[in-house]
């Protein structure tokens, strides 16, 4: 007997959702785009043309159906979408940040465990195997004591007219891209304490962050972070230890099964 699979709606149609979570999931045995809420309809067509098509988020909300929810909207929309759709009864798959700031953080967390529904924050590189592995050798003391971890995801080119520029929506690169390497360190260490935190930001002329360095100690090991949005193109992390090192391969964001990640 098949399963049954689980029923996606999607709140947003942007380009992350349609390069990123509509090819894998069209490829899952256990999960199905039922629906997608755009206020643009035509652009939620190229996700779902055999789905429902909703251009208002709360009718998707309302729909029984619809068992989980992926928001890809723009940062300053995540934390409202997300509370919504929880205490709508649905489990949440929400893009980085899922906040702009500790305290909305703290506030979706409190209403997932009111709720009893799942809320991840969708930053991939955190589940991904290749992070995983690393994880194991820096558990394992292969590299002896840690001595310092370094990681950078920066791009070069960001068009002016991009809404990650725009900061009456969340717009900075610290929100576009510090989930993934800003925050490394502290996932690939098990959230110890931090210290000596000093950020260095260049700003750009409409009022965010376009290059934003961040060191601090995370349990008395150094990290040195950047992401930028005017910086070649570079994806990479490395742990330092007393016997060894270790480091990701390669600059894609997106590793395919034809061009595999190393370390």
């Amino acid at each position: 007997m098949a399963m049954e699979k689980f029923r996606w709606g999607f709140i947003g149609a942007g380009m992350i959702a349609k390069k990123a979570l509509y090819p894998a999931i069209s490829k899952s045995n256990t999960g199905e785009i039922y629906a997608v809420a755009s206020r643009d309809a035509d652009k939620a067509m190229t996700i779902s043309p055999k789905g429902l098509i909703y251009t208002n988020y709360d009718e998707l909300l309302a729909d029984p159906n619809v068992e989980g929810v992926y928001i890809s909207l723009p940062n300053a929309f995540h934390l409202p979408l997300a509370i919504r759709a929880m205490k709508a009864g649905k489990h949440v798959l929400c893009e980085k940040p899922l906040g702009m700031n500790a305290a909305e953080v703290r506030e979706a967390m409190a209403v997932s465990k009111e709720t009893g529904k799942v809320l991840i924050e969708a930053s991939w590189n955190r589940w991904h195997p290749r992070t995983k592995r690393i994880q194991e050798i820096v558990q394992s003391g292969k590299l002896g004591k840690l001595t310092r971890i370094r990681t950078a995801f920066t791009y070069d080119g960001l068009d002016q007219s991009n809404i990650r520029l725009d900061p009456t929506i969340g717009g900075g690169i610290l929100y576009d891209l510090g989930p993934y390497s800003t925050v490394a360190p502290l996932w690939l260490t098990g959230f110890p304490k931090v210290t000596d935190m000093e950020v260095q930001t260049v700003w750009h002329a409409g009022g965010v962050d376009e290059t934003t360095r961040v060191n601090y100690k995370v349990g008395g090991v150094p990290a040195e972070t950047v992401t930028s949005a005017n910086i070649p193109v570079s994806l990479w992390m490395i742990v330092e230890g007393t016997k060894g090192s270790v480091r990701t391969g390669g600059s894609d964001s997106f590793v395919s099964l034809n061009n595999p990640s190393t370390l």
